[in-house]
């Protein structure tokens, strides 16, 4: 028996090994999904700067605030475009 149970809490660290790998290919997973995500509204901005359009709101053609901008240069509408945008996709803050 004692080598039964000798054997399982061997295997533990092996077990606790593996489950570690797994989570930190899932946050490696995480962390590319989300960098690409923001190259591409990176890009998204340049090109609306190369167009003559950022700054302005693509639904209601409005100038977005400076200062939203400053938090989120990559923003595409303004507040209120946005959060009318969020509802209707089903979408939180």
């Amino acid at each position: 028996m004692a080598d039964c149970v000798g054997g399982v809490i061997a295997s533990i660290p092996e077990d606790v090994d593996l489950a570690q790998a797994l989570s930190d290919r899932e946050t490696t997973d995480i962390l590319v999904h989300l960098l690409d995500q923001n190259r591409e509204q990176v890009e998204r901005a340049l090109e609306r700067v190369r167009e003559g359009a950022y700054g302005l709101c693509e639904d209601c053609g409005h100038r977005i605030p400076t200062e939203r901008l400053r938090y989120q240069p990559s923003a595409t509408r303004c507040v209120e475009c946005q959060g009318r945008w969020d509802r209707v996709n089903g979408r939180t803050a």
